[in-house]
């Protein structure tokens, strides 16, 4: 089991996130309205009759408000946040995503969605959801990709006169470095020395850019997010430790890969 690193700011912040959400339970929740999610949910839904896992054992890792703790009967869900079982009906844990308090093949599936960008060592995330999960089952992933590192101190949105010298040439920066063709560019090229890396026959580490998390101001989707990832490198993590994709994939056919569910069979 990895050691948790979770800092105590990352903790107030979702307990204080969670604690917002209980006067509004009887709401609709704003995901209801949002098209990544309901593909997401449509997935995952997919994933779990074509896996069979209505009467297994699955793991939510980052479970938040308990959206999902229904999705099958024997679920169980943990978050970092203490707040969150307040909504939860099914059992629940109050842990770190990088040391989840259960044995090794503890579980038939897991699944996380919008948590990975969120932790401060992704890797041993996966790792943790790769230890829990029994050879043979499967893991669903869904990850925001690609997070910009101006969006924490909102510099998109934020007019010049709020923003100091060094802030101001960074928001000067980003119609180049959000267009299409840069992008484009600059993920390909990324993405060609990640496969040349993975050409080893190795397991490949996790490639990610480490970002500064706004935990004072929401400004935009994400502005909490600790790392910014590669949905490429995420894949080669698991192919290159042998885990079966049960999605389209590959090595080429990856450096297609855009912001999609993620879903392995795992083989330990």
């Amino acid at each position: 089991m990895s050691q948790p690193d979770a800092s105590e700011d990352m903790r107030n912040y979702y307990d204080r996130v969670m604690d917002g959400w209980l006067p509004r339970q009887e709401q609709a929740h704003p995901y209801a309205e949002n098209a990544s999610w309901q593909r997401n949910y449509a997935a995952l839904k997919e994933w779990v009759a074509t896996n069979k896992l209505q009467g297994g054992r699955v793991l939510e890792v980052g479970c938040g408000t308990g959206l999902l703790q229904d999705l099958v009967a024997n679920y169980v869900g943990v978050d970092l946040a203490a707040s969150s079982a307040a909504f939860m009906r099914k059992p629940f844990g109050v842990c770190s995503a990088t040391a989840l308090p259960f044995p090794d093949s503890s579980f038939d599936g897991a699944f996380s969605v919008w948590v990975l960008e969120h932790i401060e060592r992704p890797e041993a995330m996966l790792a943790e959801l790769r230890r829990v999960i029994r050879p043979g089952g499967s893991l669903f992933l869904v990850a925001a990709y690609a997070v910009a590192p101006w969006v924490a101190q909102g510099l998109h949105l934020r007019p010049s006169h709020e923003l100091n010298l060094r802030q101001r040439l960074i928001k000067r920066t980003i119609p180049l470095r959000a267009s299409t063709p840069y992008k484009i560019v600059t993920t390909l090229a990324r993405r060609s020395a990640y496969l040349l890396g993975a050409l080893g026959g190795r397991p490949t580490r996790l490639h990610y850019g480490r970002l500064t998390p706004n935990f004072a101001t929401y400004w935009d989707y994400d502005a909490d997010a600790c790392v910014s990832l590669d949905a490429y490198s995420v894949a080669l993590y698991f192919l290159s430790r042998g885990d079966k994709p049960l999605y389209p994939t590959g090595l080429l056919r990856g450096m297609l890969l855009r912001s999609r569910p993620q879903i392995y069979q795992i083989t330990q």
